[in-house]
């Protein structure tokens, strides 16, 4: 059994999500897909043990705007975690894998295997996902950095993408890390055959992250290392003197460590209302209804209100989102572009809706 020791990252606003994915409840704590939120499916995931490995108590990695949230959640998961670490500041994935590293040395030496996970993605189900993970721990004790890619079922434009090299026990070698690409490119990838979206999920050994980081990033390991309390806790002043980088670009594109693992489940990042509505099963209309909804002779549209009574008559192809001080109101084909309307509140002074 091969013991590993997952980190929970709560980080990002979810804005795409607005106006229900808010600066104090982003995406990761409300119930999107079942009566559980993202975050306490992911911390449930990623506990107890099967196909040979066994999950260790979570550490969790959050912003401090929302600690409430994640103790709400580790308690309505009914999850004991091994550490828990607040950001004062926000800093990107690579100084948050920096605390995990360090945090689950404490926890279980220095070759401490990590499972680098964020907590806003949906994956089913829990069999595959520990298959997956099972497949890549022999790569990671090994002294690879593992990130898992997901095998493409459309041009998607959306994602960063993973070109794999030679085979590599269950694995390949990474050829190369691509940016989001158009749609010709995007449908030339889908193609290719050896192509896969960057899930954003890593599993490593932590004296191998660390070293890594020393030799390509060493200003975020010694703000951290400075920053980091033996019990979590992060001191402000030292920890914003970290940049502010993903862990792709700090070490896996510099990397000559870095792996890849097709995964074997179901994945959504659940990233925008349309692909929430394609995770979801529709009516025989077509529609997905959440909360107190009256709809008439409406089709394919994804209708929520939250905490309010949400009426639509005639309505084809739509996104309506309605909270206590907010409605949005867009076409299918346009929701993703909602950031729009949150630059225009922010132009306007409009924290208070954010």
């Amino acid at each position: 059994m091969i013991n590993i020791r997952p980190a929970i990252l709560c980080g990002g606003s979810g804005e795409r999500l607005w106006p229900l994915s808010r600066k104090d409840r982003p995406k990761p704590f409300h119930r999107l897909l079942s009566d559980r939120t993202l975050f306490e499916d992911t911390l449930l995931r990623c506990a107890g043990q099967g196909e040979g490995i066994a999950f260790t108590a979570p550490l969790v990695i959050a912003g401090q705007a929302i600690e409430a949230p994640v103790r709400d959640g580790l308690a309505s998961a009914g999850i004991t975690p091994a550490a828990l670490a607040f950001e004062p500041v926000g800093r990107n994935t690579a100084p948050a894998a920096a605390i995990a590293a360090l945090l689950a040395q404490k926890q279980d030496g220095p070759e401490a295997l990590v499972l680098l996970v964020p907590s806003d993605h949906h994956i089913a189900p829990v069999t595959k996902f520990r298959e997956t993970i099972a497949a890549a721990a022999p790569l990671a004790a090994d002294g690879k950095i593992v990130v898992f890619g997901i095998p493409p079922t459309r041009p998607e434009t959306g994602y960063g993408y993973i070109r794999t090299g030679e085979a590599l026990g269950e694995g390949f070698t990474v050829a190369a890390f691509e940016e989001k690409p158009d749609e010709a490119t995007a449908q030339s990838y889908l193609q290719s055959g050896d192509r896969l979206w960057n899930a954003g999920l890593f599993l490593f050994r932590a004296d191998i992250l660390l070293s890594e980081l020393a030799r390509f990033e060493p200003e975020i390991l010694i703000a951290v290392k400075e920053s980091l309390g033996v019990d979590g806790a992060i001191d402000a002043e030292t920890f914003s003197a970290s940049p502010s980088v993903p862990l792709d670009i700090a070490v896996m594109e510099r990397t000559a460590h870095a792996a890849v693992v097709p995964t074997r489940f179901d994945w959504s990042d659940v990233g925008t209302w349309p692909s929430l509505a394609d995770a979801l099963e529709g009516d025989a209309n077509g529609n997905i209804l959440s909360g107190d909804i009256v709809a008439f002779d409406s089709k394919n549209s994804y209708l929520r209100g939250d905490g309010v009574t949400l009426t639509a008559l005639g309505v084809n192809d739509l996104v309506v989102v309605a909270t206590g001080d907010a409605v949005f109101v867009a076409p299918k084909s346009r929701a993703h572009d909602v950031k729009k309307i949150i630059a225009e509140l922010k132009a306007g002074g409009r924290d208070d809706r954010l």
